[in-house]
């Protein structure tokens, strides 16, 4: 009886262990083996050398806000869609810092049509906290975004890439691609 309950023990312990989710100084994600455990609502899509709208800054893979089969993000009512980042450890952190790398076409480069935000959330919150509202960028060639997050320092975190068409109408452009997003941590 007593090897069998230190058995069961083992086995507990074993399994708390393996539960507890470990998390390293620096994220980076590539899509290159898939969705890594981000979170798609929406048009948003892996898209790699499979897809006829392929678009990436390194290697084959990105995530793309857009539909295969037309290859616009027009579906004829408006629609939104957010791109969620698994969660990202900053309680150890002195510094952090989000860098990311995007293209898009849409109907304009302004702040009022086909909205581009970047935004973060505490993980259990629902509200989400702008970063910033990407617009009067040059649009059709892979541009690179840095924010410092530094300010989540002691919290768990997650990053959100969300799209927001506003309206139904001049919505045949291509659309936004994701990628080689890094979220760097220094730690003391």
């Amino acid at each position: 009886m007593k090897k069998i309950g230190i058995a069961l023990l083992s086995i507990a312990v074993l399994s708390l262990i393996v539960a507890v989710p470990v998390f390293s100084n620096n994220y980076a994600y590539n899509f290159e083996k898939g969705a890594a455990g981000w979170e798609a609502t929406g048009m948003w899509h892996i898209v790699n050398e499979k897809s006829h709208y392929k678009n990436a800054n390194s290697g084959v893979s990105s995530f793309w806000y857009g539909n295969e089969l037309t290859g616009n993000y027009d579906s004829g009512t408006a629609n939104s869609g957010r791109l969620i980042s698994p969660p990202i450890n900053l309680k150890y952190s002195t510094n952090s810092s989000l860098t990311f790398w995007y293209w898009y076409q849409t109907e304009s480069m302004g702040k009022i049509y086909d909205q581009r935000f970047v935004q973060i959330r505490e993980v259990g919150n629902i509200e989400w906290e702008d970063l910033g509202q990407l617009y009067d960028d040059q649009m059709g060639q892979w541009l690179q975004k840095n924010y410092d997050i530094s300010k989540y320092n002691g919290k768990v975190v997650e990053i959100s890439f969300y799209f927001d068409m506003s309206d139904e109408l001049a919505n045949d452009y291509r659309g936004w691609y994701i990628d080689d997003v890094e979220i760097q941590v220094e730690k003391n």
